[in-house]
């Protein structure tokens, strides 16, 4: 990278800036001073403000609210699984159709109403009012 190049261009385009407070402080000092007073503090607030939210405060301990344990815990014993549970297993990519025999069920007309106008409720109550 051209470091020197690229400091050139900087400069170039600042120098202008740089030109116009001078002649903003030449022609306003006690304006100036001012101003660069406010950056000041506004500068010092901001450092303060992060120095302050930095700090974490420790909790003060209340006599007597101290839990100590005065036995090792334990850990309760879990369910037991069927032998013929698996915890993991590779999906299938299709039903069988043993498998569809036994776990898919097909929905009767009374249910396919009652979830039709279910759904009907709930975009209605989402939709609500609106035109």
């Amino acid at each position: 990278m051209d470091f020197k190049g690229i400091w050139e261009n900087i400069k170039e385009k600042l120098s202008p800036l740089i030109e116009k407070l001078r002649e903003f402080y030449e022609e306003n000092k006690m304006l100036s001073y001012i101003i660069a007073g406010l950056v000041a503090l506004l500068i010092l607030c901001i450092i303060l403000l992060i120095v302050l939210t930095g700090k974490k405060k420790e909790p003060e301990v209340i006599p007597g609210t101290v839990l100590e344990l005065t036995e090792p815990l334990s850990i309760p014993d879990g369910p037991e699984l069927p032998k013929d549970y698996t915890v993991s297993r590779t999906p299938k990519e299709k039903w069988s159709e043993e498998d569809a025999q036994e776990w898919f069920t097909v929905p009767s007309q009374k249910e396919i109403d009652s979830l039709s106008k279910a759904n009907d409720n709930l975009i209605n109550e989402i939709t609500g009012a609106a035109p």
